[in-house]
């Protein structure tokens, strides 16, 4: 049986000039030219004023519980179907992660459950800091529904789409946050 690889590596043949590069110019640790250069070309890409390279994915999806305001105390929603680093950053800060379980069309977060769970939250006195619609292996979680409803409340909704970049939904590219 052939294997079925998650994410197989592609070397494009410059990788070892790239490296002989930094050790030449002495730019190694922590930034560079390089960099630079990914952070910008890839704001371009996305359609965004800035980029931010980071160490890790989930350095990248604990920076944006910050920049959502996930504190101590506060409640975010994610899918039940999910990698660790969706959550941990929310534990990390203080906060508490909604686990919500999955719709069968897609295996992503299920957009009733997440509606039923934020009118509740409301109704309860405590809404939810954040959505965190995590989109899986290139497929869109059904966003329409879980926007409107944080729209509807003034909650912010944070798309982590780190398995596809660039990842469009319906007809336009995913913005990294939406809402309040």
């Amino acid at each position: 049986m052939k294997r079925i690889y998650l994410s197989s590596p592609h070397m494009s043949g410059l990788e070892k000039q790239y490296v002989q590069d930094a050790f030449v110019t002495n730019w190694i640790a922590p930034l560079g030219p390089h960099v630079d250069a990914f952070e910008q070309e890839f704001a371009a890409a996305v359609g965004a004023r800035h980029a931010a390279a980071l160490s890790s994915g989930t350095a990248a999806l604990h920076l944006a519980r910050l920049l959502v305001g996930v504190g101590p105390g506060d409640e975010a929603l994610v899918p039940m179907l999910t990698f660790s680093a969706s959550v941990n950053p929310i534990v990390y800060l203080g906060g508490r992660p909604v686990l919500i379980d999955s719709e069968r069309c897609s295996w992503n977060i299920d957009p009733t459950l997440v509606a039923e769970t934020i009118e509740r939250k409301v109704r309860q006195g405590k809404p939810p800091k954040a959505v965190i619609p995590v989109h899986l292996y290139g497929q869109s979680a059904d966003l329409t529904p879980i926007l409107e409803v944080c729209n509807r409340q003034a909650l912010c909704s944070e798309f982590t789409t780190s398995q596809r970049h660039r990842e469009n939904y319906k007809v336009s590219f995913l913005p990294l946050f939406a809402g309040a």
